[in-house]
């Protein structure tokens, strides 16, 4: 059977049809999570998040995950070490909302803090840490890929 040139046209034309109405389908059933509920309360006080990353900075350390074994903890600046502090964690796991989970600690001595091996799965986690010690505000980000 030979094909003319109108043939040829219906063809290329009705497989981008179902070409476009697949991609529509995936779009339409593909979940897109927000990296945060509340992200437009959270933007109005940035400026304080920025105010306690200098201060962060001016400390020359940043928080280190320490991987050892089955066991996951989070590392403070050294020159933070034994002060007494507020924290505010949250460990953020950016493909799956659902893994996400925050720790809070008041009156704490600040050091190293373990992490809940049953909550964290393989993969990449960021931690940002929000820490107020002798009324001075911190925040330190960090990230890690868990195997």
């Amino acid at each position: 059977m030979k094909l003319n040139w109108g043939t040829g046209i219906v063809i290329t034309l009705s497989l981008f049809a179902i070409g476009m109405g697949y991609a529509v389908y995936k779009a339409v059933n593909t979940k897109h999570d927000l990296v945060t509920t509340d992200y437009y309360q959270k933007e109005l006080a940035y400026q304080s998040t920025i105010d306690a990353k200098k201060n962060a900075e001016s400390l020359g350390e940043n928080i280190q995950f320490d991987i050892n074994g089955d066991q996951v903890s989070l590392i403070f600046p050294s020159s933070l070490e034994g002060k007494i502090g507020e924290l505010e964690l949250e460990l953020y796991y950016p493909t799956m909302a659902k893994r996400d989970f925050n720790i809070s600690k008041r009156d704490w001595s600040i050091g190293t803090i373990e992490l809940p091996q049953e909550q964290l799965a393989s993969g990449k986690w960021i931690a940002k840490a929000h820490l107020e010690s002798a009324e001075i505000n911190y925040y330190f980000e960090t990230e890690t890929v868990l195997h």
